[in-house]
């Protein structure tokens, strides 16, 4: 089937006018690799609920296809001196898609609702070192934040800082999860959960310009031929994360293009530091050494990608090369684990997704710990099923994992959004990221003190203390930093994959 859907009509003489044929409707459709969680950016952790929803709830910033910060419902901003006053100057004659009016009262809302740790939002995290939301007149908001936070501009940019409808929140409450009602080119229409979720467009957009097209159509499919062969049968025009060993079935044909962009998103698979084996440093060390970085590029993606070397990727703000780089060294391995009384090895569970990619990395590690005598059970699961057990009914003390595969993009662009979520104490999952349970005094130190400060070079400072620790710790084995692939249909523009993973569509339209 084509979602290019066209409404014919005939020409027609009537009284000696010539009657119009009507409009050629556009529609896109899309294909994902997971199932939609939330559409609700405040409560969700997943790349495939952003990516969907940024046509619907717009930000106050946002990132070009670099990660440079453009406006959106902000036209300026500024932050003062000591780094904790920061003031938005915001877009007037906007709507709402219910028809009510976007000003600085809902942009406090938003803001009030994220700072609000009480309620227990997946991104409530991102809003901690607020204190206070203040608005002046009817289009200038003004964050007063409790300590120096330099990088607030960056974080108010983050996918999940959108700006919902305060009627909405006012009447759906977290069912607005279900109802996203926000300022974009686009309206929720329908979302069919584990089928499909469909946008229409909004006449009313502030921007004359957009949208261009009349609809977008998202389906969930987690199994990647499967995705690239909607594309190339023309029943989906874009394919969001294209497998690398795919690419070249869409560059091959005509009418297809693939997209390549080097990605910020760091792969792990996070060693849990509650079990009594992984307390030992040295056995961590020795996953590390046993698993080949190199080799796993290759095979998971085809070699497009990097092997980290460090503990956020190159392109993030404040990365530090750390030393000694990653390798493969089974002999080294193997006297680790002898050294640490672990000789003969021990079994484990490792769990990750069901996706095809997914299952490759769990086949992966499963050969290469075999290696050093280790029998890993995996565990692939579909999304929501991930997505339950992870960040909703996860307790520490309880956990049944050992190792848990997952990725973490800083979609701030900086260091803080990376080491905070994924190293510090405060990120434990469920709440936040840290899915090896990993503690380090000196880690959270440094964290908070690039924190209280809004001089970058302190910041650097900082952080890079952050990043040495936690290469020296090892919680977690480092795998690839992979670029960010997709497939798309020729003659279709504005829509393309970011560097943190997610996906923009906004400005879509048919040449």
């Amino acid at each position: 089937m084509s979602f290019f859907r066209r409404m014919t009509g005939a020409a027609a003489l009537a009284a000696g006018t010539l009657l119009a044929a009507p409009a050629i409707a556009q529609d896109v459709a899309i294909g994902m690799n997971q199932i939609f969680q939330r559409m609700d950016p405040h409560n969700t952790n997943y790349n495939v609920d952003y990516s969907a929803v940024n046509g619907v709830l717009e930000r106050l910033i946002g990132f070009d296809q670099n990660m440079k910060l453009v406006p959106q419902l902000a036209t300026a901003w500024e932050g003062s001196d000591d780094a904790k006053t920061f003031t938005f100057t915001l877009r007037e004659g906007v709507k709402f898609h219910d028809g009510t009016d976007f000003n600085a009262a809902a942009v406090k809302a938003n803001f009030d609702r994220l700072a609000d740790q009480s309620q227990n939002l997946a991104k409530n995290s991102l809003f901690k070192v607020v204190d206070r939301v203040e608005t002046e007149g009817d289009y200038t908001v003004v964050l007063h934040l409790k300590e120096p936070f330099g990088a607030m501009i960056n974080t108010v940019a983050h996918p999940s800082v959108v700006i919902h409808s305060p009627k909405a929140l006012e009447e759906f409450g977290k069912d607005v999860e279900k109802n996203p009602i926000g300022t974009g080119p686009f309206k929720f229409k329908e979302w069919i959960p584990g089928e499909r979720l469909v946008v229409e467009r909004f006449d009313d957009y502030w921007d004359a310009e957009y949208p261009k097209v009349d609809s977008v159509t998202f389906y969930p499919v987690t199994e990647s031929a499967t995705r690239v062969s909607m594309l190339l049968s023309d029943e989906v025009q874009f394919v969001h994360i294209l497998p690398a060993e795919l690419s070249e079935r869409v560059a091959e044909k005509d009418g297809y293009e693939v997209l390549e962009v080097p990605g910020i998103t760091v792969w792990t698979a996070s060693m849990n530091m509650l079990k009594e084996h992984f307390k030992d440093v040295r056995v961590r060390r020795a996953f590390n050494l046993a698993i080949n970085q190199e080799a796993f590029v290759q095979v998971v993606y085809s070699g497009h990608g990097v092997v980290p070397d460090s503990p956020i990727a190159p392109d993030t703000r404040f990365h530090e090369t750390q030393e000694p780089a990653l390798s493969n060294d089974l002999e080294e391995a193997r006297r680790l684990m002898k050294e640490a009384g672990y000789e003969d090895g021990f079994d484990i569970q490792i769990w990750g997704t069901n996706s095809s990619t997914g299952v490759r990395v769990l086949q992966f590690l499963k050969q290469q710990l075999s290696q050093i005598n280790v029998n890993a059970t995996i565990v692939p699961m579909e999304g929501a099923t991930r997505s339950e057990k992870v960040f909703s009914s996860m307790d520490p003390d309880t956990s049944e994992f050992d190792m848990l595969i997952g990725g973490w993009s800083p979609s701030t662009g900086d260091a803080d959004w990376h080491l905070r979520p994924v190293y510090a104490t405060e990120g434990w999952i469920p709440k936040i990221y840290n899915m090896a349970f990993y503690s380090n005094e000196v880690v959270d130190q440094a964290i908070e003190d690039a924190l209280n400060t809004a001089d970058p070079e302190k910041r650097r400072e900082a952080y890079a203390v952050a990043q040495k620790q936690i290469w020296e710790d090892a919680p977690v084995v480092w795998l690839a930093i992979e670029n960010k692939m997709a497939g798309r249909k020729e003659g279709l523009t504005g829509v393309f994959q970011m560097p943190d993973g997610t996906m923009q569509y906004k400005h879509a339209a048919f040449e």
